[in-house]
This record gives structure tokens, C-alpha cells and sequence, in this order.
């Protein structure tokens, strides 16, 4: 039986090129922390992650009606906004691990609660989720499989997660090599490590987006 808990402080296991990968993600957060004022005014928004959020909840099946929902690297809650259209009773939560980010979500919806904190560590209970939602962020994780478990410490059983992020068609991610860690045939080994079993993985928005639907056995 699991321990119901919140998870703190614990920091994932960096060994060799993986410490490159952390200063990476610090200098993610930094940039997007930068951002955060203006986010929500640039192109971005509009013209990629409304789509890319659209694209991602349309695959949710109609009968689904999760009681509490997780965003992972919420970044400003654009999802959980459009998440609360369809779920409007269910409780939204969202983690990032950009303070300016977090900040901004909150001050735009009032009605979700935000974190600050990391996929690989994050600041909820166990089994406390029906749903989980990451869009575009897990290539910025410095451990995948940490942050994945940790998505199936906090989901209960027959929850599921839709992870979504970019892997280039026809070979490109030879070239665009930022999406590398995204490789399907990893990111579906990541999920049985961590007891996920994958029901679905489609590409989508012109076969640059992977999403990948995981169920808690």
C-alpha cells in the first residue's frame, strides 16, 4: 500500500552528462522566469500551445469525468483554463518550476491552485490525481524516469497521463537535436519502467507533436 505523502526536497540522481542536462534546466526556468511578464501577450500562446492544448484535450474520452486534474509545467495555467470549460467541477492544479510563471497563473485564474516545484519532486500527495496533463515539457526534465514515477506516485489507479512534446518527422531530430530524449520507443519503455501501461501514441499537429497516454494499473 502506498504511503499517502507529500514529496519534498528530493532531488533527482545527476550522474555524468546528466549534470549538463541540470544547468540546462536552470537556465530553462531562468529564461522562462524572464518571460513571464510578457508571456502571455507574444505569439506563442495563440498561435502554438492554444492549438498543441486543444489538440491534446481532444483525446480525452467523453466519459472521463476526473475529480482532480494536474498540470506538470503549467507554465501560465492556459491549459487548466481551457481544462476548466470542460471540467468545470473538477479541481485544477498546476506545477512549474519557474516562480514568474506560477505567479502569472495565479493572477490570471484564482479558481486553480499553483506550485512551484519540479516534475522530478513535486509538492502533492499520493494517489491525489485523476488526470495529469505535461505539454512541451518533459524534454526540459534532467531525469525523465524520475519525473514520469513521480507522475505515478501522485495518480490513482485508472488515472492516466497525457504527455505531449515535439519528436521531428523524417529523421530531423538528427538535426533538431534539443528533442532527442523524446524518442517514442523511450518514451514508451519510461512508462512501463515506472508502471504505466501505454494505451495511445499519436502524433498530431502535422506530426510534430507525440502524445503519449499512459494508464496507472
Amino acid at each position: 500500500m502506498r504511503q499517502d505523502k507529500v514529496k519534498k526536497n528530493k532531488q533527482p540522481t545527476i550522474q555524468g552528462e546528466s549534470t549538463m542536462v541540470a544547468k540546462q534546466e536552470k537556465n530553462d526556468v531562468q529564461e522562462f522566469n524572464r518571460r513571464s511578464k510578457t508571456y502571455e501577450d507574444s505569439w506563442e500562446p495563440w498561435f502554438f500551445f492554444d492549438r498543441l492544448h486543444n489538440a491534446v484535450l481532444n483525446l480525452v474520452e467523453n466519459q472521463v469525468n476526473p475529480k482532480n486534474i494536474v498540470d506538470v509545467g503549467c507554465g501560465t495555467g492556459r491549459l487548466l483554463r481551457k481544462a476548466r470549460e470542460r471540467w468545470p467541477d473538477a479541481q485544477l492544479i498546476g506545477v512549474d518550476p519557474a516562480e514568474g510563471m506560477v505567479e502569472k497563473a495565479r493572477f490570471l485564474m484564482s479558481s486553480a491552485t499553483f506550485y512551484v516545484g519540479m516534475a522530478e519532486s513535486l509538492p502533492l500527495p499520493d494517489a491525489s490525481a485523476d488526470l495529469v496533463f505535461s505539454t512541451m515539457s518533459y524534454h526540459h526534465w534532467v531525469d525523465q524516469v524520475e519525473g514520469v514515477r513521480e507522475i505515478t506516485r501522485i495518480l490513482r489507479p485508472k488515472g492516466h497521463l497525457f504527455l505531449a512534446d515535439i519528436w521531428p518527422p523524417m529523421g530531423l531530430v538528427k538535426v533538431i537535436r534539443h528533442f532527442q530524449s523524446n524518442d517514442p520507443a523511450r518514451v514508451r519503455e519510461v512508462f512501463a519502467q515506472v508502471g504505466l501501461k501505454t494505451q495511445v501514441q499519436r502524433r498530431r499537429m502535422g506530426l510534430w507533436l507525440l502524445v503519449t497516454i499512459g494508464e496507472l494499473q
